[in-house]
């Protein structure tokens, strides 16, 4: 029974330990690849649908169907290229400003309009770009203007390029966590060596 119980701490202990340079530099390959099969694969299941529904429509597939499908499929196309330029760049930069951008979702009938506030931060990269950057709240408290930050190609999130805090950014889902804990608790996504993340961004 203690064998077991000291091979089952071993085995946590080994689950919960941050990613060497080599993991990391494998993992953020694996990553890309993965987030680009997942978003292509979406863009296809997308277009299966709205064909089906053009045709359910029409009932039966004729010419208009196809005009109508070639439109739907170049406007979702152009859509999914522009969002998947915004996640493979690798950028750094400084946050200039952190903001709270004022949101209106419209309701129906009389009643009047919801307004929620959103936070943003204003980024300008090496490149001398300007960016705004939705935020989660706790994101919102993590930067501070004058913070030099980073992105890596394929992840979704900044983080640091000094960290000032026990805390670290989950590159994966832009959630907080603990400095070491090896992964993050909500998306169980590894925690990577920052200082081979700091190089595979320049």
């Amino acid at each position: 029974m203690a064998a077991q119980r000291r091979a089952s701490a071993k085995k946590r202990s080994t689950a919960a330990s941050p990613l060497t340079p080599e993991q990391t530099t494998a993992w953020v390959r694996t990553y890309g690849r993965h987030s680009r099969i997942y978003a292509w694969g979406f863009f296809a299941l997308v277009l299966s649908m709205i064909f089906g529904l053009i045709w359910w429509e029409m009932g039966e597939v004729n010419d208009d169907v196809l005009y109508s499908f070639s439109f739907a499929a170049a406007v979702t196309f152009l859509l999914a290229g522009w969002s998947r330029k915004q996640t493979t760049q690798s950028w750094a930069g400084v946050v200039e400003e952190l903001f709270m951008k004022q949101v209106r979702a419209s309701r129906d009938g009389n009643q009047s309009d919801d307004i929620t506030y959103s936070p943003r931060a204003r980024i300008r990269t090496r490149g001398g770009k300007a960016m705004t950057l939705r935020l989660t709240e706790s994101l919102y408290g993590y930067f501070a203007p004058g913070d030099v930050v980073f992105k890596i190609s394929g992840l979704d999130w900044p983080e640091k390029a000094e960290p000032d805090r026990e805390e670290r950014v989950c590159l994966a889902c832009g959630n907080l966590y603990a400095h070491g804990a090896g992964t993050c608790p909500r998306c169980r996504a590894p925690e990577p060596d920052h200082e081979t993340l700091l190089r595979l961004v320049k």
